[in-house]
């Protein structure tokens, strides 16, 4: 999808808050108190009017911003919608099986990684440049630096769900789940199931494994 696409169908799908009555009327009072011809002033007031609407639609709150997440970047991952469901369902997450230690991780990566505490000690710890996934029975916490190549692109069909706790975005579907290197070039990894995206201290971090959205969120609270 082009940029121009992308812009087209976000004008299509935003949702604007109504503008004050009383700031609108005011203006419009003061525009119609100028001597110009009528066809003007109509089409001056007009002006106004919309001009006020797009600067109250740049105060969207964060649950929101959410309807329309896809021209958003959530740290080191592009959500960019699709018009239909993947045709394969999501298998779990793929087991880390490394068996690196938090330190030698922490090394390898270039900061320190977070577990949250309700999962106890991991399984398997695995590390790069930028990069540690940890995981445990069916649960896999990937975190990355937000300025990590590849990109992670998530390919999603429903609408996402700002969560306000953790200031991330839950994905409630199974979707398709793309690598995209510097040069746009794209390469299909899986299709991923329910996850949860958040990103702290210039850290991104995807909790994938847990269905339940509560669950997720208490995890991400208790990651440290």
């Amino acid at each position: 999808m082009s940029l121009d696409d992308e812009l087209r169908a976000l004008g299509r799908s935003a949702v604007v808050p109504p503008v004050e009555e009383g700031l609108t009327a005011a203006v419009l009072s003061r525009v119609a108190g100028v001597p110009v011809r009528r066809r003007l002033r109509d089409r001056w007031r007009a002006f106004v009017a919309g001009f006020l609407v797009l600067l109250s639609g740049a105060a969207l709150t964060p649950p929101v911003r959410a309807a329309v997440a896809e021209w958003l970047d959530i740290g080191g991952v592009r959500a960019q919608p699709v018009t239909s469901a993947p045709t394969s369902a999501a298998a779990g997450p793929p087991a880390v099986t490394g068996q690196l230690s938090l330190e030698d991780a922490e090394r390898t990566a270039g900061f320190k990684p977070a577990l949250p505490a309700e999962l106890g000690a991991p399984s398997g710890v695995e590390a790069s440049m930028a990069f540690v996934a940890i995981g445990w029975d069916g649960v896999r916490l990937e975190q990355f630096r937000a300025e990590v190549s590849p990109l992670y692109v998530k390919k999603y069909y429903s609408s996402l769900e700002y969560i306000q706790e953790v200031s991330g975005y839950w994905f409630d579907t199974p979707h398709e789940l793309v690598l995209e290197d510097p040069s746009g070039a794209e390469r299909r990894v899986r299709i991923a199931g329910p996850t949860l995206v958040w990103v702290r201290n210039g850290v991104t971090f995807r909790l994938e494994g847990i269905t339940d959205k509560d669950r997720a969120v208490r995890l991400a609270r208790g990651t440290f």
